[in-house]
């Protein structure tokens, strides 16, 4: 039909004038239910009115309302459907409403740093004289409505911050309230110590311990993202002697020595790429506490150290998600309630993707790992650079998944899972020189883990563990010499599988306000294999094949008393029966901590450590300037031929110190003396083989920690200083005592960082003496009836004998002087944005480009001029190393 023209525009007009009165027949139809529960009632008012509601739904559980339709506006119904219960309404502001009983309050609070302003995101509030309590939101915000008022107190507490407490008297009606508060130079409770370096950095002197949140944590020097074991490198005392995330050496022991968990579950493959790409995922990861002083007693296993690895997955009934990218991988994360507010199901996925894509900072990771200069004896004959002189593909991926359920307040259930693959590949060609290599690196490694904890009684918590762990490692390496005659080929086939099924049950019982103690049992069920077949041209070929399946039971008991606010005491033990070895073992521990005044602990702690499960650590045979870590569970292994020993590493430990923290200074000093018996031979990398191998040795160790910071309002500084010395003893090999391989005399660090607005900057300095080396004038190279062979000598080399190099002193020498300065720069936008977030990050690791050399490796090849010589091949750490990321929050 054909409309008329200019009757658009009535029929336009018609329509604005009937608007209105269907409007107003809609509205006379008014608000009508019948007999409905409150709840539902203001659910639908939400979407028939624009506005919003809060109130305690224990107060409407049982509630039922009506109205007869005869009112429209939103206030009218409210009083009408309210009438018959005894509640009311209160406007608060704007669209918000509250529902409550006549004499309740509503308050809204916003908890602010008093220093910086900064919000305190999850701040608690609790109902003085009660156990009622709530947690703020991200923005340091919370809502709530009191029922009785009346005399009632809020204490709003905060990690690291005093204890503030407030009449709700005070609090002023439909307003925000801001309540500012103080840091806590030390006080009774977790972490005492907010800002131990920066914010999302803290310690608890008490406990010895230290707390790094990454995703509340401030800008470090050479970090573009929130790695993890990188950030712990931080703290003095921990240290890479190889530069790598995973290869942590806790106050100058092997990196084995320090227990590793993620959730619980034990973790033996901790970094990609021999070690240099942390396998935890950061945007999945909460906390990591951190034991330097002393090793809880409910873990046993480690010697030297623990780091517990906890993942970020609050239950808060929100639905997170996020996504990053650096240069060397991408990650996605995601966060989601579980039935609404009772649990929440968090998983982390991460690939790197160099193998398609070579980025700037892989290749100089490559460089780092495979870069190096031989020198046969004649002078430097070959020199592998960079990605030009070889060929590397690498490829991991990373799962993390963890679920949490919380039916009450009384009970907690958890599900973690830990998946991680890593496949490498690398070849190095060069015809003039005759070499022709190939290797090739898989390692897969799985985790789960189920948690249950039940409060019986406030005073008294069960929680148990059980969990599983698998490691498997592959590895090969061929030098293929001779094209034509096999038997001239280098060929090494490494594997080494792990299996552990772990089970503990911990009881805590608060029997007095000044008493806690804690009991429980472990159990482990080990199976470990390792086999190593090697054939060199020189040396006579090897074959090692150990397989260890047995059970670890241990009892365990911690008493910590605090007769008054000033001292405490801890005493605690371990009984730890070892299946395979058919021994048991008593590990006891002591603290004593002393707070005279508010701003000043003496800390002191003695501990007698067992670890059952350990590494040999092999560089021989590896192209890398990492080092392989094949794991051994503490046996009797026994052939035809001879029987060795995996023993037992056993470390007396005492540690005195103190910790001042006062203002914006914080000075902590720690003296340390460690005596270690059970150390292998084949650890102190001198090549030694068979049965030397597993000769067992001693170390003793001391040294101190200092670190010194001061805190502005945007500007933070701190100094930290390691003084080491550790001698090792070989008695059935060498005579008399040399330089352990993992000692670094001196090391200092200065940093400082500097925050405005939405920036952060980040600079560095690390000074190390270098790691002992032996100085190849102190080499000899003998033949099967011991007689020394000249080197680098025409004829000398017989290809019916075998050869080994003999270390006659080691490790007399050090490489030179390490110096490295680190530049990081982080960035946050989109704050006010509702829907995207972000963060850009740009970090450079050795921004000076100083070439530092790592060690020297020593081999028995051919000369350039095809005679028997030591081949000494000089590795370097990382050059200038760029990194940039991207993080975004949804």
């Amino acid at each position: 039909m054909k409309v008329p023209k200019g009757s658009k525009c009535s029929i336009f007009c018609l329509f604005l004038l009937i608007l209105p009165l269907l409007s107003l027949g809609q509205s006379a139809q008014g608000f009508r239910v019948s007999n409905k529960p409150l709840k539902q009632v203001l659910n639908d008012l939400e979407k028939q009115f624009p506005v919003y509601f809060s109130f305690n739904p224990n107060e409407l559980k049982t509630k039922r309302v009506s109205a007869d339709g005869s009112n429209n506006d939103l206030e009218s119904i409210l009083s009408e459907v309210l009438a018959e219960t005894d509640l009311v309404f209160e406007k608060i502001k704007g669209k918000f409403y509250v529902i409550k009983t006549p004499e309740a309050k509503f308050i809204h609070l916003s908890i602010l740093d008093e220093e910086n302003n900064a919000p305190l995101p999850y701040a608690t509030i609790r109902l003085q004289g009660t156990l009622l309590g709530q947690v703020a939101d991200d923005a340091g915000d919370i809502k709530l409505v009191l029922p009785k008022p009346k005399d009632a107190v809020l204490e709003i507490s905060f990690l690291g911050f005093q204890t503030h407490s407030i009449p709700v008297s005070n609090i002023n009606d439909n307003e925000a309230f801001q309540v500012a508060l103080k840091p806590s130079p030390l006080g009774l409770t977790d972490f005492e110590v907010k800002e131990y370096i920066n914010v999302g950095i803290g310690s608890d002197p008490k406990a010895n311990s230290f707390r790094v949140l990454p995703q509340e944590m401030e800008i470090l020097p050479g970090l573009s993202e929130r790695d993890v074991l990188l950030s712990a490198q931080i703290i003095s005392g921990l240290t890479s002697n190889d530069e790598s995330a995973s290869g942590i050496n806790i106050r100058g022991s092997a990196p084995d020595n320090t227990l590793l968990y993620w959730n619980n579950v034990p973790v033996y493959h901790t970094a990609h790429y021999f070690g240099n790409v942390s396998s935890f995922i950061p945007s999945s990861t909460g906390a990591l506490d951190i034991y330097k002083n002393y090793i809880p007693v409910r873990y046993g296993g480690a010697s030297a150290g623990l780091i517990s690895i906890s993942s970020r997955n609050e239950i808060d009934g929100k639905t997170n998600a996020e996504a990053s990218l650096n240069m060397t991988h991408a990650d996605v994360y995601a966060k989601v309630p579980f039935k609404k507010d009772f649990g929440s199901i968090m998983v982390a996925f991460r690939r790197s993707y160099n193998d398609v894509i070579p980025t700037y900072t892989f290749n100089s990771y490559s460089t780092k790992l495979f870069g190096s200069e031989t020198d046969d004896g004649l002078g430097i004959f070959q020199v592998t650079e960079d990605e030009n002189d070889f060929e590397n593909d690498l490829s991991f991926t990373d799962i993390n998944v963890k679920w949490d359920y919380q039916p009450n307040d009384r009970s907690l259930f958890s599900a973690s899972l830990v998946n991680n693959r890593s496949s490498f590949k690398y070849s190095e060609e060069e015809e003039e020189e005759d070499i022709n290599i190939r290797q090739q690196h898989d390692v897969k490694s799985f985790g789960a883990n189920l948690g249950w904890s039940y409060r019986l009684k406030d005073d008294f918590s069960i929680t148990s563990s059980l969990s599983y762990s698998q490691y498997s490692m592959a590895y090969r390496f061929n030098n293929l010499r001779n094209f034509i005659i096999l038997g001239d080929d280098d060929e090494v086939n490494r594997s080494n599988d792990l299996n552990n099924l772990e089970f503990r049950l911990s009881n805590h019982w608060r029997s007095s306000e000044n008493s806690v103690l804690e009991f429980g049992y472990q159990m482990n069920r080990f199976d470990v294999k390792n086999r190593i077949d090697a054939s060199d041209f020189f040396e006579e070929d090897e074959l090692t094949d150990i397989r260890s399946t047995g059970f670890v039971h241990a009892l365990f008991a911690d008493y910590n008393y605090r007769p008054s606010d000033k001292l405490e005491a801890v005493f605690s033990g371990r009984l730890t029966n070892v299946g395979t070895l058919g021994e048991s073992f008593f590990s006891p521990q002591i603290k004593l901590n002393f707070n005279p005044i508010k701003a000043l602990v003496f800390k002191s702690s003695f501990g007698i450590y067992h670890q059952y499960l350990s590494t040999i650590q092999e560089s021989e045979f590896t192209l890398s300037n990492a080092v392989e870590q094949h794991w051994l569970l503490s046996d009797v292994n026994s052939d035809e031929e001879e029987i060795s020993t995996v023993p037992i590493i056993i470390n007396r430990q005492l540690t005195l110190g103190l910790l001042y923290n006062l203002d914006s200074w914080l000075i902590d000093l720690d003296f340390y003396i460690k005596d270690i018996d059970g150390i292998l031979a084949t650890n102190q990398r001198f090549g030694f083989e068979n049965d030397e191998a597993f000769e067992p040795g001693f170390e003793l160790l001391n040294g101190f920690d200092l670190t010194i910071r001061k805190r502005w309002k945007h500007f933070r500084s701190w100094f930290s200083y390691n003084f080491q010395d550790s001698r090792v003893e070989l008695p059935e090999i060498i005579d008399g005592s040399f330089a352990s391989s993992f000692n670094i005399r001196h090391q200092f660090r200065l940093s400082a960082t500097y925050n405005v607005k939405n920036w952060e900057f980040s600079i560095g300095y690390i000074f190390k003496t270098g790691l002992p080396i032996t100085n190849k004038n102190n080499l000899i190279v003998v033949d099967s009836d011991d007689n020394v062979v000249p080197l680098n000598t025409p004829g000398a080399f017989d290809e019916d004998e075998e050869y080994d190099i003999i270390f006659s002193t080691p490790n007399d020498a050090r490489a030179p002087d390490y110096h490295r300065v680190d530049f990081s720069i982080w960035h946050k936008f989109g704050e006010q944005s509702k829907k995207v977030k972000g963060e850009i990050g740009l970090s450079i690791i050795n921004l000076l480009d100083r070439r530092n050399i790592f060690n020297s490796t020593y081999s028995l090849d051919f000369d350039r001029d095809e005679n028997l010589a030591i081949l000494e091949r000089t590795k370097f750490f990382l050059g200038f190393t760029p990194n940039v990321s991207l993080r975004l929050w949804f």
